[in-house]
């Protein structure tokens, strides 16, 4: 037997939108970094780049469209999540007394997710401009950890408060 869970809207909070903020401005900037760039690109592109930060792999020059095209589809896609928490597969059970929290922790584990995965796309996007006209690539073998330890730290924190507030 399916349990309804409550549709307790969310409060939206000021350090949520800082994060909306930041990811939607990523997203813009990339669009706006490609299309400055775009003309001044050559034919062939790096496409990946291996553990230290070095291009491993080249492509055609539209395949620049693909990070900001799979940022404008996934990071809008969780920014519109938010507002549905009831939604969301928790490690909790959901219930009148403990919603609100458990929602509030949906919401902020969406928003930083997002800051943090536009920003990483923005700066892959750079980097592969930078590469692809010739210069030299800023991100090192420390890029990857970086952005790794933000995205499993907030999911572990997640994880964790989620459990914490039953």
């Amino acid at each position: 037997m399916k349990q309804t869970r409550p549709k307790i809207p969310p409060p939206r909070k000021l350090f949520d939108r800082l994060l909306e903020a930041i990811a939607v401005s990523a997203i813009i900037l990339g669009v706006i970094l490609v299309l400055r760039s775009w003309n001044s690109l050559p034919q062939t592109i790096p496409t990946h780049f291996d553990a230290s930060g070095n291009a491993d792999g080249w492509g055609p020059k539209y395949m620049i469209w693909l990070l900001p095209a799979i940022s404008v589809v996934m990071v809008p896609a969780m920014l519109f999540l938010r507002r549905f928490p009831w939604l969301s597969n928790t490690p909790v059970k959901i219930t009148d007394e403990n919603a609100e929290q458990q929602y509030t922790l949906i919401v902020r584990l969406l928003s930083v997710l997002a800051g943090v995965i536009s920003l990483l796309f923005l700066a892959l996007l750079y980097d592969t401009i930078a590469i692809a006209g010739g210069g030299t690539s800023f991100l090192g073998s420390w890029f990857m950890p970086v952005f790794i330890v933000p995205i499993v730290g907030t999911l572990l924190w997640y994880f964790v408060s989620a459990m914490r507030a039953r």
